[in-house]
C-alpha cells in the first residue's frame, strides 16, 4: 500500500483518537462539576443572562471599579504601555496597584472595546467565579475521599454559603475557586486522600502550582493568606518527599511548580512594594477594630439570603457593623450542623477529624480580629507576620475555616451514606436522593436576593470629550459614586483623569479634592496647574453638576465651552 493510501487511514486514526479524548474529557468529573456550578450560577444570576451589557449586581460602586480594572487590562493588551500606571488618579503612578489588580482575568480581556464590552466582561467573570468555586470545592473534597454527594455539599457551600453573599461587590473575594482547585490538584498529584493512598500523578503537581499562581494574580486581599497557606503546603510536601522518597518526576514537578509560583508572586508583589515605598499606604489598628466582627457575626448573615432574610440569622441589629457587611460571617446552617456531626460520625479517622476541627477553630477565631481577647492574638500576627498589616478586614479569614468545615461535613455525609447501605433496605436511588438533601439545603441557603442595577450610559458630551481629549483632565462633581461612574465611562478612550477610586488614595488626589470644592476659583486653578491639569469637565446631569456649571468665571484665566451635557473649562494662564 502506497503512502497516498495510508495518509487517510492515519488522519482517520488521529481524528478518532481526538474524538475519544474529547468524549472522555466531556464525561470527566472535572468538567461535569464545572458545568453544574455554571448552570447554578446562571440560574442564580439570571437577570445578568438577560441583560449582560447593561446591568451589574449589587450597586454602582465596586462593581464599576472592577469593570474598569478588567477593561484596563484589555487596553494594555491592545495598546501596550505601562500596565500598572493606569489612567485614573493622574498624575499618580502605579495606580493599578492601589487595590487588587484582577490580573488573573487577563484572558477575558482579549476582546471588546468600550463600556458595554467592559460590563459584559465583568459579568462573565462574575458568573464564572461561582462556577469555579463550586467545581473547586467539589473536586477537592472528592479527591480527599468523600462520596459525590458530600462533595456536592462542599461545592455548594464554597460557592453559595451566606457568607459569600456579603461579598457581592467584591469580585476579587468571590474568586476563590483557584484556592480549592490548586489544593485538589496537588493532592491528586501526590496521591493524597484522607482514606489511604492513591496512585500519584506528577503532571497534576505542576498544574496545582500553576493554578495557585493564577489565584495569586487575582489579588492580595485573599492572596496574602493564600501565600502563607501555600508555604505550609510546600513544607508538608517537602516532608513527604524527604520521608517517602517518591520518583524523580514528583520532585521535578514540585521544583518547577514552586519556581513558577515564587517568580510570579514576586513579580506581582513588586508594584505593591513600590506603592508602599512611594505613598506609604498603611492600615491602622483602628481600621482593624472597625472591621473586626463580634462573635455573633459567625451566626449572622445578610438579608440578601432568600432563605434567611426574615429570620434571626439575618438580624444584624446587635452587630455594630455600620454598613460593613464583612462582619457577617455565617457559613450556613447545613454545613455547621453536619460539620459538628462529622466530629462523631465520619468517614475520616479520629485524628483527622481533630486536625480538621482545629483548622476550623483557629481561622474562625482569627476572623474575629480585635474582637477576640481584645485583639491580643490577632495583633501579634498584625505586627510580626510580613504583609498581615496590609489586610483591612479580619473577617475574610473565615474562608480558611469554611474549607476544613466542608471537609468535616462531607465526611459525615459519606459515612451516613455507608450506614444507610449497611443498615437499611432502602433502594440505591432512594439513598442517592437522601444524600443529596444537604447539598440542596446548602444551595437554598445561598439563593440570593441581590439588586441588579442599570449602568448609566455614557452621555454624548462625555463620550466626545473622552475620545477626543489628549491632555489630562478632572471630572466634576467629585463624589464617591461619581468617581466609580467616571471610571467606567473612561473605558471610552481611556483619557488620563485625576479622578479615581480604590482602597487607597494618593496624596495628589486628596489635595485636588480639597482644592476644587469651590471650583472655579484661584485656589482650585493653582492646585490643578501644579499637578499638570489644565482641563476640567463638569457633567451637568450628575448631582450638583448644574450648580458648579452655573458659577461665574469672570476674571479667572479660564475658557468655558458648554455643549451637550458637559461644560469644558480650559485653564489659559
Amino acid at each position: 500500500m502506497g503512502e497516498s493510501a495510508t495518509q487517510p487511514v492515519v488522519r482517520g486514526g488521529v481524528t478518532l483518537l481526538l474524538a475519544r479524548a474529547l468524549e472522555r474529557l466531556v464525561r470527566s468529573e472535572v468538567v461535569q462539576a464545572f458545568h453544574v456550578g455554571l448552570v447554578v450560577s446562571l440560574l442564580f444570576n439570571f437577570p445578568l443572562v438577560l441583560h449582560p451589557k447593561t446591568l451589574v449586581t449589587g450597586d454602582l460602586g465596586d462593581p464599576l471599579l472592577q469593570t474598569w480594572q478588567l477593561a484596563w487590562l484589555h487596553r494594555y493588551l491592545a495598546e501596550g504601555g505601562d500596565l500598572w500606571t493606569s489612567n485614573q488618579f493622574y498624575p499618580a503612578v502605579d495606580s493599578l496597584a492601589f487595590s487588587d489588580s484582577l490580573l488573573g482575568y487577563l484572558p477575558l480581556s482579549l476582546f471588546g472595546d468600550g463600556p458595554e464590552a467592559a460590563i459584559l466582561r465583568y459579568n462573565v467573570a462574575f458568573v464564572l467565579a461561582f462556577a469555579f468555586a463550586f467545581a473547586g470545592g467539589y473536586l477537592l473534597v472528592r479527591q480527599l475521599g468523600s462520596n459525590w454527594q458530600g462533595a456536592a455539599l462542599a461545592g455548594a457551600v464554597l460557592a453559595w454559603s451566606p457568607w459569600r453573599l456579603t461579598h457581592v461587590h467584591h469580585l476579587n473575594l468571590l474568586s476563590i475557586g483557584g484556592v480549592a482547585l490548586a489544593l485538589c490538584a496537588l493532592a491528586r498529584g501526590h496521591g493524597f486522600t484522607l482514606r489511604g493512598r492513591r496512585e500519584p500523578a506528577p503532571r497534576w503537581i505542576f498544574a496545582g502550582w500553576v493554578i495557585a499562581t493564577w489565584q495569586v494574580t487575582i489579588g492580595f486581599a485573599l492572596g496574602i493568606t493564600f501565600v502563607y497557606v501555600m508555604a505550609a503546603v510546600g513544607v508538608a510536601i517537602a516532608v513527604f518527599v524527604w520521608r517517602q522518597r517518591p520518583g524523580i518526576r514528583t520532585v521535578i514537578a514540585n521544583a518547577w511548580g514552586v519556581i513558577v509560583f515564587l517568580v510570579v508572586t514576586l513579580l506581582m508583589v513588586a508594584p505593591y512594594f513600590r506603592v508602599l515605598d512611594r505613598y506609604g499606604f498603611t492600615r491602622t489598628w483602628h481600621e482593624i477594630e472597625l472591621f473586626s466582627p463580634p462573635a455573633s457575626g459567625l451566626l449572622t448573615t445578610t438579608r440578601d439570603s432568600w432563605l434567611w432574610q426574615a429570620t434571626d440569622f439575618a438580624d444584624s441589629s446587635a452587630i455594630p457593623h455600620d454598613g460593613i457587611l464583612e462582619k457577617l460571617l455565617f457559613p450556613g446552617l447545613v454545613v455547621l450542623v453536619l460539620g459538628v456531626a462529622g466530629l462523631f460520625l465520619s468517614a475520616w479517622r479520629f485524628t483527622t477529624r481533630m486536625v480538621l476541627a482545629a483548622l476550623v477553630v483557629v481561622p474562625a477565631v482569627l476572623a474575629l480580629g480585635a474582637s477576640f481577647l481584645d485583639g491580643a492574638i490577632y495583633r501579634v500576627l498584625w505586627e510580626v507576620v510580613p504583609g498581615w498589616d496590609a489586610m483591612r478586614a479580619p473577617g475574610r479569614l473565615i474562608l480558611w475555616a469554611i474549607l476544613p468545615l466542608t471537609v468535616l461535613a462531607a465526611g459525615a455525609v459519606t459515612e451516613f451514606g455507608r450506614q444507610l447501605v449497611i443498615r437499611t433496605q432502602l433502594r440505591a436511588r432512594t439513598i442517592v436522593l437522601l444524600l443529596l438533601v444537604p447539598a440542596v439545603g446548602a444551595l437554598l441557603e445561598g439563593v440570593p436576593r441581590w439588586a441588579h442595577v442599570p449602568v448609566p450610559a455614557v452621555p454624548a458630551g462625555v463620550q466626545r470629550v473622552f475620545t477626543q481629549a489628549q491632555e489630562p483632565m478632572l471630572m466634576l462633581p467629585m463624589d464617591t459614586y461619581d468617581e466609580f461612574t467616571y471610571l467606567l465611562w473612561s473605558t471610552e478612550g481611556f483619557p488620563k483623569i485625576a479622578n479615581g477610586n480604590s482602597g487607597n488614595f494618593p496624596p495628589q488626589y486628596r489635595e485636588i479634592v480639597a482644592a476644587t470644592e469651590n471650583f472655579p476659583d484661584q485656589r482650585s486653578l493653582q492646585a490643578l496647574k501644579s499637578h499638570g491639569i489644565y482641563k476640567v469637565v463638569v457633567v451637568k446631569s450628575r448631582p450638583g453638576g448644574a450648580d458648579i456649571a452655573a458659577r461665574p468665571v469672570g476674571g479667572l484665566p479660564l475658557s468655558r465651552v458648554e455643549k451637550d451635557d458637559v461644560v469644558e473649562y480650559t485653564i489659559t494662564g
